[in-house]
């Protein structure tokens, strides 16, 4: 056969695509289990530091958000048998929006609530992040909405959108 021939160029190109692909699907068969196991780790960081006496952490989300409309929860933990942790998103006042955990013990008080990802105005909508108000979030209960902040209504509002969201999620769970 000619090299020069357009058939061998293009055979040539179908084996070196079949190849490639070959490769490409043993390689990602290698490292998709370690990707999982490293996201999940990563998770379980986050999950004990809302419950550090539990080490037994189930993914629920399949079922928990199978009737969720809002798409603002993105995943549903129980921790053990000491309550559910909700993994939510939202965006206020920056495009890039933010992401946190909130985690409700059984009887509806807040077990936690801690950021893992925000690009809000630093000093005003990052606040909702922070100190005094994840203080006074810690007091609330599934029932309660969440508190705005004077100078960034819009980021608390959306926090508080995404906590609703999840509240309501807690209560089928109940």
């Amino acid at each position: 056969m000619d090299k020069n021939s357009s058939i061998y160029k293009t055979v040539l190109l179908g084996v070196v695509c079949a190849v490639a692909g070959v490769l490409l699907a043993v390689v990602n068969s290698i490292t998709a289990p370690v990707i999982a196991e490293n996201e999940i780790a990563a998770v379980k960081q986050n999950l004990i530091a809302i419950y550090p006496d539990v080490s037994d952490f189930k993914d629920i989300s399949e079922d928990a958000l199978k009737d969720e409309e809002t798409g603002l929860v993105d995943a549903v933990y129980q921790a053990g048998d000491k309550g559910y942790i909700f993994s939510c998103h939202n965006v206020g006042y920056t495009a890039d929006g933010f992401t946190f955990l909130i985690g409700y013990n059984n009887d509806g008080t807040v077990s936690g609530y801690t950021v893992l990802s925000q690009k809000e105005t630093a000093g005003k909508g990052s606040l909702a992040f922070e100190g005094d108000y994840v203080d006074e979030v810690m007091t609330l209960t599934a029932e309660d909405d969440m508190p705005l902040i004077s100078g960034a209504t819009i980021t608390t509002k959306a926090v508080g959108e995404a906590v609703k969201a999840a509240q309501a999620v807690f209560a089928t769970l109940q």
